[in-house]
């Protein structure tokens, strides 16, 4: 097999590309033949096709997470000048638990 044929098969895992079960499951089987037989840079480009699949194994765990944060105008009211001294007040309170 071709590098270029392990490197296609590496970026339809990686991309989730619309792979048969049956060519699925017979991937590690060909790539671990490739690791037996193949060139060096054949073994190389094996070894990250079974990194991928590995990848794709582990896909049900979260890779990054969302934090949801609120901007502050959001969370409180406009300033205007009857309130001025007491948002002051309070911002300084946030700033407080901050540090």
């Amino acid at each position: 097999m071709k590098r270029s044929e392990l490197k296609t098969i590496e970026q339809a895992v990686r991309q989730n590309w619309s792979i048969p079960d049956a060519v699925f499951q017979a991937l590690p089987g060909v790539m671990a033949q490739i690791l037996s037989n193949g060139s060096n840079r054949e073994k190389v480009a094996a070894a990250r096709v079974l990194a991928a699949l590995h990848s794709q194994n582990q896909a049900t765990q979260p890779r990054l997470s969302m934090v949801a944060h609120k901007h502050q105008h959001e969370v409180l009211p406009p300033i205007n000048p009857d309130n001025l001294n007491e948002r002051r007040a309070e911002l300084r309170a946030r700033a407080a638990r901050l540090r």
